[in-house]
């Protein structure tokens, strides 16, 4: 069957030990600053981030993974796997995807398997790991193809960000752009569609009630999949209301198993701070 390697890229929000634990190679993506540049997860890491981001008056950038990054992580992996599978940003959100299927036609020694997980983020992140568990297991491509194209027909991703400035100016904002100019104080609910764009769930009165509706969506979730997920809080330099978030939530519906993950600078860049949500994926 073969050695299958598991490569994913930097808007997985993954951390270097669990990138490290379960054999995962990670392409970074960049944060521009002014002329200054920086790779995500190596340069860069939220806390500084998000500091800086803080303190200028120019919005950063991003730049997706270049073509030749990618062929330099296969070309690594080629010397002692026989095949690749590839997962990456949804296409909608980055060009980082279509850089993966440029590279992989550089070779013809290893099967290179590029996949748009049509998400970002920790949802990225889990089909990553379940595609890494999965591998670990001995499962075959075809396998571990079938359990990523499954996970990602029932993913779900919703978050509340402080401003769609953010997402505006980055150009994510997708779907969304419809919700620009609304009332103050009306905070949107969005999520990433099936598709892979940003795009607005609901509109809501009030941020404690943005954190209510939140936890909703995760019983709702909860009772039509099941405890046994994947699920996590997210957040951008929000820790405190993520720990609010996830006591409402152990409140409603008992101890979980929620992990508290923070958003990368990558990401981070185009919610800006404040950022929160909830990321459940089935297993």
């Amino acid at each position: 069957m073969g050695k299958i390697a598991i490569v994913t890229d930097s808007t997985a929000d993954m951390s270097r030990e669990k990138a490290e634990e379960l054999d995962i190679k990670v392409a970074p993506l960049s944060v521009n600053f002014g002329d200054q540049s920086f790779l995500d997860g190596i340069e860069i890491f939220p806390e500084e981030f998000y500091k800086k981001l803080r303190a200028t008056d120019r919005l950063p950038t991003t730049s997706q993974v270049s073509v030749g990054g990618v062929v330099e992580i296969y070309k690594e992996l080629a010397a002692s796997y026989d095949k690749i599978i590839s997962i990456h940003i949804s296409d909608k959100l980055s060009g980082t995807y279509q850089a993966a299927v440029l590279a992989a036609q550089e070779f013809s020694n290893i099967d290179i398997i590029p996949v748009n997980s049509k998400t970002v983020t920790i949802s990225l992140a889990f089909q990553v790991r379940m595609a890494a568990e999965e591998a670990r297991k001995g499962s075959s491509k075809e396998e571990i193809l079938k359990r990523l194209e499954k996970a990602q027909q029932n993913q779900r991703i919703y978050f509340s960000v402080k401003t769609l400035e953010f997402l505006e100016k980055g150009g994510r904002i997708g779907k969304a752009q419809a919700l620009l100019g609304t009332l103050l104080n009306i905070k949107p609910i969005l999520t990433v569609d099936q598709e892979g764009y940003v795009a607005p769930l609901e509109k809501i009165r009030g941020q404690k009630k943005v954190y209510q509706r939140l936890a909703e969506l995760y019983g709702e979730f909860i009772e039509q999949h099941g405890p046994n997920c994947f699920q996590a809080i997210l957040h951008a330099a929000a820790e405190e209301e993520a720990e609010s978030l996830k006591d409402l939530i152990e409140e409603k519906f008992g101890p979980q198993n929620i992990e508290i993950e923070q958003l990368g600078p990558v990401v981070g860049t185009h919610t800006g701070p404040g950022a929160i949500g909830i990321v459940l994926t089935p297993r």
